[in-house]
């Protein structure tokens, strides 16, 4: 009963809206931004034939993850731990390779830190 307590107290609109940025991150590159997103993964080192299939990988892992947090998932650690990795490998390919995106006016990179915190502090919160 100890952390079912704990998931009864959090607030649902934390993973809805942490499923909504993922989800929408999905989507939205290749929507509206793929060419400028193609452009991106050369600038990281991905090979122009590489390029549209890592592309919809990573929007399509991103789009399963977002689901993941209106399912039942959500009450587990291993969700929000998972997430978490990925908010890191993402944050590390473009920091390490796109150093330029610390000083962007719009801060991508520091966003990633809150974002991460709250990952954190949900999958502290999940069960098993």
């Amino acid at each position: 009963m100890g952390n079912q307590k704990y998931l009864n107290d959090t607030p649902a609109y934390l993973a809805a809206s942490v499923g909504i940025l993922w989800i929408w991150s999905g989507v939205q590159p290749l929507l509206t931004a793929q060419e400028v997103s193609l452009d991106l993964l050369g600038q990281v080192g991905v090979g122009q034939v590489w390029q549209m299939p890592v592309l919809r990988t990573a929007s399509a892992l991103d789009v399963v993850l977002g689901l993941a947090c209106f399912s039942p998932l959500r009450r587990r650690a291993v969700l929000w731990a998972v997430q978490l990795v990925v908010v890191v490998v993402y944050s590390l390919i473009v920091g390490l390779c796109l150093p330029e995106h610390w000083l962007h006016p719009f801060a991508p990179l520091l966003k990633n830190l809150p974002i991460a915190a709250l990952m954190f502090y949900l999958m502290k919160r999940s069960g098993k």
